[in-house]
């Protein structure tokens, strides 16, 4: 983590390091990275850098926290627009975060740029996913559901994340439109809450 000297700069010196960073990770592999370019595009002694991180493995996982923090924060102001009703999270995660990618599209591009330039890294090293959707389980309103073992809740959850993010990187990769990827998540996530919910029994 960054040291109390980086969290005691001015926020727009804070901004420039941290966009010099990103513009490097999402430009080479993390392998390949230059602290160096990371310097001259933040404008700063060589000095000062390692007064603020430890070196560029620390900066690396500051710059996926910033993302993580970013993620989390959607997935939670989703589930709360949804009621805590996690089958209908899906369809709210996908509204906020194409509407948030959609006004701060230079943002994303970089940020896709990361995950492309890593994709050969241990994806627990990029996003921390696993932990964000056990935090959901928690903090969901399962009545109606009652009847799910917690591995079960888990496989429920990330069902309906695996379709919420293949439905939003179809319409970042522009294979499909806003609208027809919405309407086929609604339908899988109509599928998954079918064969969720529970069936009594019928009447003798």
């Amino acid at each position: 983590m960054p040291t109390t000297t980086f969290f005691n700069l001015p926020p727009p010196k804070r901004k420039k390091l941290l966009q010099a960073a990103v513009a490097e990770f999402a430009r080479k592999p993390y392998g390949e990275v230059s602290v160096n370019r990371i310097i001259q595009g933040a404008e700063i002694p060589r000095g000062s850098f390692y007064q603020y991180f430890s070196d560029k493995t620390d900066l690396f996982r500051y710059v996926l926290r910033c993302y993580d923090d970013m993620l989390e924060k959607a997935i939670m102001r989703s589930l709360d627009q949804c009621g805590g009703r996690p089958l209908e999270l899906p369809l709210a995660l996908y509204d906020l975060v194409l509407a948030y990618v959609r006004a701060n599209w230079g943002q994303f591009e970089l940020f896709m740029g990361i995950l492309q330039s890593n994709m050969g890294m241990d994806a627990g090293q990029l996003l921390s996913l696993p932990e964000m959707v056990a935090k959901v389980i928690g903090l969901a309103d399962w009545r109606g559901l009652e009847h799910l073992e917690r591995d079960e809740r888990l496989a429920v959850m990330d069902l309906l994340f695996s379709a919420a993010g293949h439905a939003l990187m179809a319409v970042f990769c522009k294979k499909l439109s806003g609208e027809e990827s919405r309407r086929r998540l609604a339908i899988k996530a109509a599928v998954i809450q079918r064969g969720a919910k529970y069936k009594e029994e019928p009447a003798c």
